[in-house]
Parts: structure tokens; sequence; C-alpha cells
């Protein structure tokens, strides 16, 4: 009898281990949508010349996914609490192959946009789902755990896709749409190892989403601000003020990914110890740290020095983010909620460009930095007086 029971507990101590692997494959989904083929980007322009503004145009590749996740999130999450979790993860599954792998087939440049279109609307699908999943699979403290896993399989999955996407970019520009080929190898698993939860059949209550949650979604937003600092400025200041070269820039941004992933992997431990509060001071002394360093700058020595900060703070602040809202969220709204929470970071990764413009003319690059840094540092000092006015009410 003893080794009945043994043999069970270790038979669902595997189904759990895969369940977990299933759900870090479909994370690394989502950081595959967006930087595979930024290497591709300059050559994709020269290939299409005769298009006019074909430069602008080539950079929508990047940005029509994000907005389009930002527009239809709160609706596949709609779906999910209405449909269940698997069917609009396997939907958003075929979507994300046909619409991200459009580059390598197709050779008309406007049905390639459409594709990036429809890769939008699949991870849509795929986060609200698979948010929605982790949160009927695992209590709070295995959420934590988990979370810990996630986030650092999404940093170093950006790390490798940074990486394939640059190596096949030399030999061909429709070459790195043949990464979002690779999750096919991903459907066995998935199929074998996730399953419908009985949490997602809870009736779904009408009305609006709890504004506990909007304090959440503000956070998703500016932390996704901050965040995309790293892609769309930092380049220009290595380059063009640094004296830096492309792959200097593929470096520095892929260094501070794995600094990203170790820290995420330390996540539950930290949670034990601290409140959402004290972790979210923790990640804004380090921007701010990070940031300040980028600004005064005067190698690229420097640059790397600042992505030990920025890495340990974007490790925390989001698997923090998301940690916090999987706590306030009642099961029969995670699908709707959790299109609101993809939706306000993918919102933050589209508008983080244009609300910086303005700054980066007035005080160019570094004055930038050095003016987030600032506001970074005051953001703590506002968490820390809540906390100081928490003990004293208690």
């Amino acid at each position: 009898m003893p080794e009945i029971c043994f043999q069970s507990e270790s038979m669902q101590t595997q189904q759990n281990k895969m369940l977990q692997f299933s759900l870090l494959l479909l994370a690394t989904l989502g950081v595959m949508s967006g930087i595979t083929i930024v290497a591709s980007l300059p050559n994709i322009s020269k290939e299409f010349t005769e298009i006019p503004d074909i430069e602008f145009l080539s950079k929508l590749m990047l940005t029509i996914p994000s907005i389009i996740i930002a527009l239809f999130a709160p609706f596949a999450g709609w779906v999910v609490d209405r449909y269940g979790r698997l069917k609009p993860l396997y939907t958003g599954f075929f979507l994300f192959i046909v619409g991200g792998s459009s580059g390598l087939y197709l050779e008309n440049f406007y049905a390639i946009l459409a594709g990036r279109a429809v890769l939008g609307v699949a991870v849509a699908l795929l986060m609200t789902s698979s948010t929605a999943l982790i949160a009927d699979y695992f209590d709070e403290e295995q959420r934590h755990r988990f979370m810990s896993l996630q986030g650092m399989t999404i940093g170093l999955g950006g790390i490798v896709f940074i990486t394939l996407g640059g190596f096949l970019a030399q030999l061909h520009w429709s070459y790195p749409f043949a990464i979002y080929l690779i999750p096919l190898l991903f459907l066995p698993i998935l199929y074998r190892n996730l399953y419908e939860p009985k949490a997602s059949s809870h009736p779904v209550k009408e009305g609006e989403v709890p504004e506990a949650l909007w304090p959440v979604y503000l956070t998703a937003f500016f932390s996704m601000v901050i965040f995309y600092m790293m892609p769309t400025q930092l380049p220009f200041l290595i380059i063009n003020e640094l004296g830096g070269e492309p792959l200097s820039v593929g470096l520095v941004i892929s260094t501070a990914m794995l600094f990203n992933a170790f820290t995420s992997r330390q996540y539950a431990k930290v949670k034990k110890r601290f409140s959402f509060l004290h972790i979210y001071m923790f990640t804004f002394i380090f921007f701010g740290i990070g940031l300040f360093i980028i600004s005064k700058a005067s190698s690229i020595g420097d640059i790397y020095f600042s992505t030990l900060f920025i890495g340990m703070g974007f490790g925390l602040i989001l698997v923090n983010t998301n940690a916090w809202f999987l706590s306030k969220v009642h099961a029969s709204k995670r699908g709707r909620a959790s299109g609101i929470l993809a939706s306000s970071f993918f919102l933050g990764q589209f508008a983080s460009p244009l609300l910086f413009k303005p700054v980066v003319d007035g005080y160019g690059i570094r004055g930038l930095f050095f003016f987030i840094s600032i506001v970074s540092l005051m953001i703590v000092l506002v968490i820390f007086a809540k906390l100081l006015w928490s003990r004293k009410k208690i």
C-alpha cells in the first residue's frame, strides 16, 4: 500500500512538472513575437525599395502586433471567460504559426504586414488564456514559484531569439520568420499536459472589472513604458554618441536580459520575505540607479554596468506585477482581467517612444534617462511613505 501511494505521488509530481513545462513553452511565444525579426528590418527596407516610405512601413512590422494585442486583448479575455481556456489557446497557437511565419513564404510586403496583424491577435489569445490557466492551476505560493521560472524563461528566451534572429537575418531577411514554426514542436507536449480547469466553468459575472485591479494595470503600463526605453532609445545613444556598433546594442540588451532571468528566478524567495509594495520599491531603486548611470555614461563599459541594475529591476517588476494581479482577480473574471492586463503591457510598449519624443527633442537621450531616473527615485519615496503610513495605522 505505501508503495502504491509513493508511485501515485511520484506520478503526480511528474505530471505537475510537465504541466509547468508546457506553460513555460507558452511563455516563450510572447517574447518570440516581438524581437525575432528586429535584425531583418533594414534588409526588408532594401528588399522593397519600390514601396514609398518603406523605411517607416518596415518599422510597422514591430509596432502593428503590439497595437493589435492592446486593442484585441480585452475581447480575447471575454472569449476566454465565455468559452474556456483551451479553445482560445489553441486558436491563438494556430494563428501564431500562420501569422508569424508569413514573411517566410509571402512575397507581397502588405500581405506580410497583414500576417503581423494576425500575429497580434494570436498573442492576445495566448497571453490571456495562459495567464488564466496559471491562476486556475496553482495556488498563490505555487504561482510565485512558477512565476520565478516563467520570468527566467522569458529572459533566457529573449537572448536565444535575439541571437538566432540576428544570425538568420545575415543569411536572408526572410529566414528569421522561420523561427515562428518552432512552436509546432510544442504542440504534442501542450496537447498531452494541458487540461481545461474546473475554475473556468464558473458562471461569468456581469459588471466591470474590480477597481482594485486598476493600480495593477497602471503599473503594467508604466513598467513597459520604461522597459521599451532600452530597445527604442538606447541604440541611438550607443551608436551615435558612444561610437558603438549594432552588435554592441544586441550584446547590451542580451546582458540586461540575462540579469533579468537570474533575478526573476529568485522571485519566490524574495516574495516570502517582502510584500508586493516592498518589491516595487526595490525595483524602482534599481531603475533609478541604472538609468542614472546610462545618463552619465562615457563609454559602452558604463552601459554594461547599468544592465546589472536595469536587468534586476525588470526581473522583479514584470513577475511582481503578474503575481499581484493574480492575487486580486476572481476566477470568474480571469479571462477578461488578463486581457486588460495584456492590453496595458502592450499599450505601454506602443506608447513609450511617443511619450518620450518631446523629452528627447528638448533634452536629448541622456536627458531622458536622467529625467526618468529622478522619476523612479521619486516613486521610491512615495512607496516608502505609503509603507510608513500603513505601519502607523497598524
